[in-house]
């Protein structure tokens, strides 16, 4: 609803304008009417409406001296000039103070209702902005760092969709190398599923590059066909060849509850859907249950000989990624029975400086189960003693020209494409020699010479923006930035910067 005050002195008028707003324009609701310039000042700013029609002319304080007054205190709604004079200073001053409107009396229904539609356009993108921003809010800080804000999801029901391509990416750290340009629909057809369920949707940011998470929003009088609005999001974001999983959240009334909302999304996507295979999901809250290894997994392990050669290891692994194919298993469970099965085939005894295979980070960079299986054997292979040699020299100088690169390098904007280019080999390949021989992965090691960066940068240039920290590190984008460095420093950046300052 557009709120609506009339500051004029002629009765009559603001009636016969009051009555024709809301013969025409049922959206639009007016929430008072002001006698003289000066009554209109203490009611705008009470009231804070968002369209102002106000008479030049009237007694105690005229319009243009009341525009002037709201202005200086920092409020500037959009003010429409009614005047029976059309006199070039008045409208000089009137444009000083960024009124474009004028209504000559007597007001024509024409010309109000041009004003009432080009003020409806300029508030709905206002409001779009406002949203956007709150919602983002919402999800990214607790509800009481948003409580103070003005709700401009008041009047609304809001549902949360989350589209994942892929598997839930469990590791903050493997957005880092992978393509920037995150998933999403084009303008078009967001405005054509607007138009045809009468709801707004909003793409905001998700967690990872492979997800986008969207906001459905319709007034609280109107129902949405929200199942539908879901279907048509799936189908219209481009596909990149891999299982896609969307969830449905349940309502939100006036934006209230946003954040558990989006904390339920994901805990049902790691809980609930199966690795490998996508469909849409209604989410509802899940219990935190406790996981157990499946029995199934651990009868597999059992039946790997003491001592055994390749072919027992990679047949065992096999049958383990089978059976969890088979019965829809859900990424968490599948990275729990992995971690087991690596821990039993890769005994800590058989060699002090093994670095064991991070199952989550395995999973959640993995599209298949095919390319899951085709991974943790090349990892098995390397470091269980099957009768792989050591990292060759040509291997060990491949990583440290990774190294030295990434050492050069770290502040551009690299992805796995990059990798390839560069070394001739695919990423993953590069992160298993990368691994082996210093003991951590090209991502992590990236994501620690950006973060070492970034605090120099905040400690030596305190005047320094924290955008521009991120951008000068190599991240283009400085909420992930701020992810980032909390996951890696226990703090955000703000926080960090304000903990230097205090120091000095």
């Amino acid at each position: 609803m557009i709120r609506v005050m009339i500051v004029e002195d002629e009765p009559v008028t603001a009636r016969g304008l009051s009555l024709m707003i809301a013969r025409n324009a049922p959206d639009f609701q007016v929430v008072g009417t002001a006698g003289n310039g000066k009554e209109g000042v203490q009611k705008i700013l009470a009231q804070t409406p968002d369209l102002i029609f106000v008479d030049i002319n009237m007694p105690v304080m005229n319009g243009l001296d009341m525009i002037r007054q709201i202005q200086e205190t920092g409020f500037f709604p959009r003010c429409v000039i009614l005047t029976g004079y059309a006199e070039f200073e008045y409208a000089r001053t009137a444009i000083h103070l960024g009124v474009t409107d004028f209504l000559l009396k007597p007001i024509s229904s024409d010309t109000l209702n041009e004003i009432l539609v080009s003020c409806r356009q300029k508030h709905q993108k206002e409001l779009r902005i406002l949203q956007v921003e709150y919602l983002q809010r919402c999800i990214q800080h607790s509800p009481t760092a948003v409580s103070e804000v003005r709700n401009p999801l008041a009047g609304h029901t809001c549902v949360l969709m989350l589209l994942l391509s892929g598997p839930v990416c469990s590791n903050i750290y493997n957005e880092v190398l992978f393509d920037p340009a995150p998933l999403s629909i084009d303008a078009q057809t967001r405005q054509r599923i607007e138009e045809t369920f009468h709801a707004a949707i909003f793409p905001l940011r998700g967690r990872h590059y492979n997800e986008c998470l969207f906001a459905v929003a319709f007034p609280s009088d109107q129902t949405a066909d929200t199942a539908a609005v879901a279907r048509e999001l799936y189908e219209a974001v481009p596909s990149s060849g891999t299982y896609r999983n969307l969830l449905i959240s349940e309502h939100a009334a006036d934006g209230i509850g946003i954040q558990e909302l989006s904390r339920n999304l994901y805990l049902y996507a790691l809980l609930r859907t199966p690795f490998g295979y996508g469909m849409i999901h209604t989410v509802r809250p899940v219990s935190d249950d406790k996981l157990h290894i499946s029995r199934e997994i651990q009868q597999i392990c059992l039946s790997i000989p003491k001592h055994p050669d390749v072919e027992a290891v990679c047949e065992a692994l096999h049958s383990a990624l089978t059976f969890c194919r088979d019965t829809n298993m859900t990424q968490l469970q599948l990275i729990s029975d992995l971690r087991y099965f690596i821990k039993t085939v890769v005994p800590g005894s058989l060699n002090e400086q093994i670095v064991y295979p991070d199952a989550a980070e395995i999973v959640s960079s993995c599209f298949s189960y095919e390319e899951l299986e085709s991974d943790l054997r090349f990892e098995l292979e390397r470091i269980y003693d099957l009768g792989a040699p050591p990292l060759a020299d040509s291997e060990q100088s491949l990583a440290k020209q990774v190294r030295n690169w990434l050492d050069m390098n770290f502040t551009s904007q690299i992805t796995f494409k990059i990798f390839q280019d560069i070394f001739g080999h695919s990423e993953k390949y590069i992160a298993s020699l990368f691994k082996a021989e210093f003991g951590i992965s090209p991502i992590k090691y990236l994501g620690n010479l950006r973060i070492d960066m970034a605090k120099k940068l905040i400690r030596n240039n305190p005047d320094l923006l924290l955008k521009d920290v991120a951008e000068m590190v190599g991240y283009a984008d400085a909420f992930y930035f701020s992810r980032v460095f909390k996951s890696h420093e226990g703090i955000s950046p703000s926080q960090y910067a304000k903990l230097q300052s205090d120091s000095l």
